[in-house]
């Protein structure tokens, strides 16, 4: 009998009524998954080496804000402001803003700023509950907000009236900026950076979709999400590009990303001009959990195993991500086994489950080309709206050339089975299944943290790309 090596999985997920609370460990839904892999079997189980957690986060934000990646100080930025606007991500995300923001504050006090606002990047997404915004600004924020006169406001992209037009990008994106936002002659956006299947999160994200209008985001995600040059971590690709693109157009300063590990701590904090803060961010995200891709040696994986980690989210909607990312692994036809609990949140506007959004897909099951194509008819004729679209959409994609079976909660099977994806409990099971799809001898990937890992050479091809743009720019 072949040895065997012990895989472990993280199987997690933030509690469901405490969402944005990832500084208490007890408020997290943590457990693992172990498996037994043949070694004949295993292609390879990635795991990446993090660096240690920076220990005051204030701190380092504040010696960040004075040391840039690019770009003047933000002291220097803050010494002929008029307004200011500070935006900020949404519940769904990580970013320890309550910890961000003092620094912020400060550098506001210092420079004797007396106009300033904090905004949400919430984009489409339902804005945060009274409870939401006490957990990401934090109690002291927000009594220091309301001693300072620093009003509060949250995207209402349906609201017209709320938007000023600032014009039309080189891809034909038109773009309306919230009031709020485009009053201010210093904009600075505070998000967390990522490789993802749009390119990257963070930066002037937060600006497009973050505080823009309806038309706005429905139009940049329509026309490039289902694009191939949308894919995992293409900061060259046209939906990024025109996201930075939309950015620059709507005057925005800078940008402050964090690097959070897969416990949610903050390992980096960059700050600088937009959109190079940002980047150098990216590259430092990809130099820790991008690996050396064992393809080109070994061949594709036929089956991939992959986790998920907290703080991720509640919904597969986001956990799943990884599914874009392990794709560039997996040959044709292979098995993507996604080990995701999600539990389904509770919010100011109902409860979800955990795979709300992704009943989006229903309508076009069993996932083929044939139903893909009705897919981009409906994209087309604006029959699916692209803010949620732009996550299913590209999973369905994977699904009609691979195939999804989800581990999750037995809560989940009976809504799995209405939609039409294949789902179970146990990992041992959807993995006997996978060795029964593709034989004895079929090779094995394994990404515990899928959602942040991506293939090392796919990076060098988005180089690539990204100078071929700027020669074109030039």
């Amino acid at each position: 009998m072949s040895d065997s090596y012990r895989v472990v999985i993280p199987y997690e997920s933030l509690d469901p009524l405490t969402i944005g609370a990832t500084d208490d460990e007890s408020k997290v839904y943590r457990d693992t998954i172990e498996i037994d892999i043949a070694e004949p079997n295993l292609l390879a189980a990635i795991y990446p080496d993090e660096p240690a957690p920076v220990g005051d986060v204030t701190a380092a934000a504040a010696e960040a804000l004075e040391a840039p990646h690019s770009g003047p100080r933000f002291s220097e930025i803050l010494a002929s402001a008029q307004r200011v606007g500070v935006i900020i991500d949404n519940q769904f995300r990580p970013t320890p803003a309550s910890k961000l923001l003092p620094a912020v504050f400060d550098a506001l006090d210092k420079a004797g700023v007396a106009d300033a606002r904090v905004v949400c990047a919430n984009g489409k997404v339902f804005p945060m509950s009274e409870s939401d915004i006490e957990q990401k600004i934090g109690k002291d924020n927000l009594a220091r907000m309301e001693a300072s006169g620093i009003d509060f406001f949250q995207n209402e992209p349906r609201n017209e009236s709320s938007y000023s037009y600032v014009g039309v990008s080189s891809r034909g994106t038109p773009i309306w900026l919230h009031d709020e936002v485009a009053k201010c002659d210093v904009k600075i956006t505070i998000g967390q950076a990522q490789s993802n299947h749009w390119g990257a999160g963070g930066g002037g994200k937060l600006i497009l979709p973050g505080v823009v209008s309806d038309e706005t985001i429905e139009s940049n995600h329509c026309a490039f999400v289902p694009s191939p040059q949308t894919h995992y971590g293409a900061l060259a690709g046209p939906m990024r590009s025109d996201i930075d693109e939309g950015a620059t157009m709507c005057d925005l300063s800078c940008t402050m990303n964090v690097l959070l590990d897969t416990h949610g701590r903050v390992i980096d904090c960059i700050f600088g001009a937009h959109p190079d803060a940002h980047r150098d961010a990216i590259e430092k995200f990809n130099a820790i959990y991008a690996f050396e891709n064992p393809v080109a040696e070994k061949g594709p994986a036929d089956i991939a195993i992959c986790g998920v980690f907290a703080p991720t989210d509640h919904l597969f909607f986001h956990t799943g991500w990884g599914c874009m990312s392990s794709d560039l692994v997996v040959r044709e036809g292979g098995t993507i086994i996604y080990c995701s609990p999600s539990p389904g949140v509770s919010t100011a506007v109902g409860d979800f489950p955990g795979l709300a959004l992704m009943d989006m897909m229903k309508p076009y099951m069993p996932p083929s080309r044939e139903n893909y194509e009705r897919v981009l008819r409906d994209i087309h004729g604006r029959n699916i709206q692209m803010w949620a679209g732009c996550i299913w959409v590209p999973i369905y994609e994977v699904m009609t050339r691979k195939h999804l079976a989800l581990v999750t909660l037995e809560e989940n099977l009976e809504m799995a089975a209405d939609i039409g994806i294949d789902a179970m409990t146990s990992l041992d099971e959807a993995y006997a299944q996978a060795l029964q799809r593709h034989g004895a001898d079929a090779k094995v990937i394994v990404l515990p943290y899928a959602r942040y890992q991506l293939p090392r050479n796919a990076i060098r091809m988005h180089a690539e790309e990204l100078e071929t743009l700027e020669q074109v720019r030039l």
